[in-house]
C-alpha cells in the first residue's frame, strides 16, 4: 500500500463522493439542475497514483462516477465503456468493478446491484481491448453510480480526465500522485475555468517487492520476495471544476475533442536516483528523421514510378512553373483515387499504388511530392491533423497527434505553395477543407519547422442580379451566382456528386417563391476559374396592381438568419478561411412608380480590421442599384470576438429584411 509521511495536502481534501451513500433527499429537484437535459452527472472523482509493485513502480487510478437519468434519452448513459491497454503479454487490469441502480419507490430507496452477466469484453485492435458493462432496472428519474481501479504497469499511460459532456456536470474532480523520478507534461484543452487547481510537494514513501534471483538472473523457486523502502518528495495536484453546462456543437468549429474540456498528460521522462535522465518523449526532429528514413514514409520518395517519365516531360512541356505544377498534380489526381482513409504511411510500394489506382491521403501526397520532384519542383512532406482530428499541441513532439499528409511545393521565386492530390476537384494552394486546421509540420532534412495552414484563397460568393418589378409586384429577370475560391471547390463538388438537375432543384429549395428557367453553367471544369450559374427568375406578386409596392430582393439573394444563435460562445469560431459575400442588384421600377421609401445606406466594421459590411442603395432614373458586401477577413475569431461578430450577423440580416417602398405617381 502507499504510505504518505507528512502528506497534510492530501489526507485534508476528503473524497466529494461516497460510494453507495445515496439517500433518498439526492432524488429531490435542485436549484441549478439542467431539466431539459437526458441526464446529469451528479458527481465524477478519479485519481491517479504512482506506487510500488512486483519489480518496479506501477499505476492505479480509481474512479466512481453518479449520475441522474431525467429522461429515456439519458438511458443510454447507464452503458458505462472502460478502454483497456495490453502490450508484450502484460496488460492493464479492472478491479473492483462495482455499480448500482438506485429508484425512489414509495419515499424508500431500492437498489439493484450490476449483473455479471450485464459485463462485456470486446477487442478495439491488437492493443486496445474495451469493458462496458450496463447498469440494470434503469427508468426516468433513477441513480445510478460506478466505481472501478484500473491497475496498469505502463506507466506512459496515466489516466486522462474529461471535466464536461454532452450532460450538464455538478462537480468533477482529478487527483494524481507523481513521485518525483517521473515527469510528466499535462495539457489542460479548456474554455471554462477551473473551480479548483492547486499542485504541492508533499513526502512520499513506497515499497517495491523484488523477486530473488540467481547469479544468472533466474527467479530462485520459493525463495522469499525482498521489499525495498522508497522515500522521496512526490506531486500532488488537484483539479476541479463545478456546475458545467452540458457541451453543444456550435457553427462553425473542428472537432468538440477541441473545445471540450479535459486534461492528457505525456510522460516526458525518467530519472532516478544517481541515473542519467531517461527522455521519453521524442523531439520534432528525430520524428522527422525517422520518417524520412521509414520504407512506408520517405524512402519511397527517392524511387521510380510510372509517373516519373510523364512528369519529367511537363518540364519542357509546360515552362512556366505555376502550370507545370498544377499539370503535375492533375496528372496525379488523374492515375490515383483517393479512397477516403486519411493516413501517415503507405501500405504498399507508390509503384504499386499507381498500377492499383487508389489510395489513402499518404499514398496519394507522397506519390504527388515524388511526382513533383520529377517535375523539376523542390516539395517536402507536410503532417495535418485534419479538423476532425483535433488541434495540434505544437509542444508536444507525439506523431500520433497526426493523421495526414499534403504537400509544401517551394516554388522558383520562393513562393511556398500548400498543394493536395486527393480531391480531383482542387488545385494547387487549395488544400481540402478539412485539413484546414491551425499548423502542419514540414519533414525535410534540416528537422523540420511549423507551417500556417491558414489559406491564401478564399470562400467568396457574388451574386448579380438583374430584376424588373411590376404593377403587381412581381419580379422576374436573371441571376449569376459566381464561386470562388472555396465557394468554388464546394460548389463543384455538390454538381459532382449529383447533376445539372438536381444542383437546380436545390436552388429551387432554397427559394420556393421562385420559378427559375433556363439555367447555365459556366466553368464547372476550369477549377481555376470562378464556378457560375446563370438562372432566369420569375417571383410572383399580388392578383392586382397596387398603389403601394414593398420589395425585399436580399431577402433570398442574402443572409437571411444569423447562424450565431447563442448569446455567448468560450471557444473560437473556425471558418477555416476567410470569406466573402456581396450581392449586387440593378431593380428597374414600372414606370408609373416612384420611390416612396429607401434603406438607409450602411457600414459597419469589426473591431481590429476583422471584417466589414457595407450596403449602399442607389436612386438612378427608374432603377435602384443595391451593393451589399459581408467581409470576414479573418479564419478565425476567438471566444473575445464573438459578440462583435454575432452583432455583425444580426445588422446584416435586419438590413437584408428591410424594405423597398415604392408607390404609384
Amino acid at each position: 500500500m502507499l504510505l504518505l509521511a507528512g502528506g497534510h495536502f492530501c489526507r485534508a481534501q476528503q473524497a466529494p463522493i461516497q460510494f453507495g451513500d445515496v439517500k433518498s433527499a439526492d432524488f429531490a429537484p435542485q436549484a441549478k439542475a439542467d431539466t431539459t437535459a437526458a441526464a446529469e452527472i451528479l458527481c465524477d472523482f478519479g485519481q491517479s497514483k504512482i506506487k510500488g509493485g512486483d519489480e518496479g513502480f506501477e499505476l492505479v487510478f480509481e474512479r466512481t462516477t453518479r449520475l441522474r437519468i431525467h429522461r429515456k434519452a439519458g438511458y443510454a448513459w447507464a452503458t458505462v465503456q472502460v478502454p483497456l491497454y495490453h502490450k508484450d503479454g502484460r496488460k492493464e487490469e479492472l478491479n473492483g468493478l462495482k455499480g448500482f441502480t438506485y429508484n425512489l419507490v414509495n419515499g424508500q430507496v431500492v437498489k439493484e446491484k450490476l449483473n455479471k452477466d450485464a459485463i462485456f469484453e470486446e477487442k478495439i485492435d491488437a492493443n486496445h481491448l474495451r469493458r462496458s458493462f450496463t447498469l440494470p432496472n434503469v427508468r426516468e428519474g433513477s441513480i445510478i453510480e460506478y466505481t472501478y481501479t484500473i491497475k496498469s504497469d505502463f506507466l506512459f499511460n496515466l489516466q486522462d480526465w474529461q471535466f464536461q459532456y454532452t450532460i450538464p456536470v455538478r462537480w468533477s474532480e482529478y487527483r494524481t500522485l507523481v513521485p518525483q523520478f517521473f515527469i510528466y507534461k499535462s495539457t489542460v484543452h479548456s474554455y471554462l475555468p477551473f473551480a479548483v487547481k492547486e499542485s504541492q510537494a508533499v513526502a512520499y514513501a513506497t515499497s517495491i517487492r523484488m523477486a530473488k534471483k540467481d547469479s544468472y538472473g533466474y527467479q530462485v523457486a520459493n525463495s522469499a520476495t525482498n521489499t525495498m523502502q522508497i522515500s522521496a518528495q512526490a506531486l500532488s495536484s488537484r483539479w476541479v471544476m463545478k456546475d458545467v453546462a452540458a457541451f453543444r456543437d456550435e457553427p462553425y468549429m473542428t472537432t468538440a475533442r477541441d473545445y471540450i474540456s479535459s486534461l492528457d498528460f505525456e510522460l516526458d521522462g525518467i530519472q532516478y536516483p544517481e541515473q542519467k535522465y531517461q527522455q521519453i518523449t521524442s523531439t520534432w526532429e528525430k520524428i522527422a528523421s525517422e520518417l524520412l528514413n521509414d520504407e512506408q514514409f520517405g524512402l519511397g520518395l527517392s524511387k521510380n514510378t510510372p509517373l516519373t517519365n510523364p512528369a519529367t516531360a511537363l518540364v519542357a512541356q509546360y515552362p512556366d512553373p505555376t502550370e507545370r505544377l498544377n499539370a503535375a498534380v492533375a496528372l496525379v489526381q488523374r492515375t490515383v483515387r483517393y479512397n477516403g482513409q486519411n493516413r501517415l504511411y503507405t501500405t504498399a510500394p507508390l509503384k504499386r499504388i499507381c498500377e492499383q489506382g487508389a489510395g489513402n491521403a499518404a499514398e496519394l501526397n507522397l506519390l504527388l511530392i515524388n511526382t513533383l520532384r520529377a517535375a523539376g519542383f523542390t516539395a517536402e512532406p507536410l503532417l495535418i491533423s485534419t479538423r476532425s482530428h483535433g488541434r495540434i499541441q505544437t509542444d508536444l513532439p507525439v506523431l500520433s497527434q497526426f493523421n495526414y499528409v499534403a504537400a509544401l511545393v517551394t516554388m522558383p521565386n520562393k513562393q511556398e505553395v500548400l498543394v493536395d492530390a486527393t480531391d480531383p476537384l482542387t488545385t494547387a494552394g487549395l488544400l481540402p477543407e478539412r485539413c484546414l486546421n491551425g499548423q502542419g509540420r514540414l519533414i525535410d532534412k534540416t528537422g523540420g519547422r511549423w507551417v500556417s495552414l491558414v489559406p491564401a484563397q478564399r470562400y467568396m460568393r457574388y451574386t448579380t442580379a438583374q430584376l424588373a418589378l411590376d404593377e403587381q409586384g412581381a419580379l422576374g429577370g436573371k441571376i449569376k451566382l459566381e464561386h470562388t475560391g472555396y465557394a468554388g471547390l464546394e460548389a463543384r463538388e455538390q454538381l459532382a456528386g449529383s447533376t445539372e438537375q438536381q444542383f437546380i432543384k436545390n436552388l429551387q429549395q432554397r427559394w420556393p417563391e421562385w420559378t427559375l428557367t433556363g439555367p447555365i453553367f459556366n466553368n464547372v471544369a476550369a477549377s481555376q476559374q470562378p464556378f457560375s450559374v446563370e438562372v432566369g427568375v420569375k417571383i410572383p406578386g399580388g392578383e392586382a396592381a397596387a398603389t403601394t409596392l414593398y420589395v425585399q430582393p436580399l431577402r433570398h439573394l442574402g443572409e437571411a438568419q444569423n447562424p450565431f444563435r447563442l448569446e455567448d460562445r468560450q471557444f473560437p469560431v473556425d471558418f477555416g478561411m476567410p470569406h466573402e459575400h456581396s450581392q449586387t442588384i440593378v431593380l428597374t421600377l414600372p414606370d408609373s412608380y416612384e420611390v416612396q421609401e429607401l434603406p438607409a445606406n450602411l457600414l459597419l466594421t469589426l473591431p481590429n480590421d476583422g471584417g466589414r459590411f457595407q450596403f449602399n442603395i442607389t436612386p438612378q432614373q427608374n432603377t435602384l442599384h443595391i451593393i451589399s458586401r459581408l467581409q470576414l477577413r479573418k479564419a478565425e475569431y476567438s471566444a473575445q470576438e464573438y459578440a462583435s461578430l454575432r452583432e455583425l450577423y444580426s445588422r446584416v440580416v435586419a438590413k437584408h429584411a428591410e424594405a423597398i417602398v415604392v408607390k404609384h405617381k
